[in-house]
């Protein structure tokens, strides 16, 4: 049987594009010299990974048909990027606060911008997952 592609295809590699926006920006920002003292946090970076990682493999299995496992994997996904970006504010927000009101430079406002683009891309990541959690990769043709 031959299946055609459907929305969900490509809203779910925008979650993953997305996801890995968020994650480089993240991995950036800790690069940076005011953010460089707090390094690098594994599970910020391994629930990224493993939310690109489950969301490739719905749409590796989603293209060849959907089996009773591609419905649990957009629920996983989104899981995952969540607990990711919850996270991310975590060991991020205090440092946010301090550079909005304390620590205002323009070194430290050039360090910070990196750090909301992880932050907006993780959000939107999460968002797209969740609404391609309606949607199958592919459908039957009629």
């Amino acid at each position: 049987m031959d299946r055609k592609k459907s929305v969900g295809l490509y809203i779910a590699a925008l979650s993953v594009i997305l996801a890995l926006v968020g994650m480089i920006a993240y991995l950036m920002n800790t690069r940076t010299n005011y953010y460089a003292k707090m390094g690098v946090d594994s599970t910020v970076l391994l629930c990224l990974i493993a939310a690109i990682v489950l969301t490739v493999v719905r749409i590796l299995i989603g293209l060849k048909g959907t089996p009773m496992i591609a419905d649990i994997l957009p629920v996983c996904a989104a899981a995952v990027l969540t607990i990711g970006l919850v996270m991310l504010l975590n060991v991020r927000i205090n440092n946010l606060a301090a550079v909005f009101t304390f620590e205002n430079s323009a070194a430290n406002m050039a360090d910070t911008t990196s750090c909301i683009i992880a932050i907006a891309g993780c959000l939107l990541a999460v968002i797209f997952s969740i609404i391609s959690a309606f949607f199958d990769i592919t459908k039957a043709k009629a």
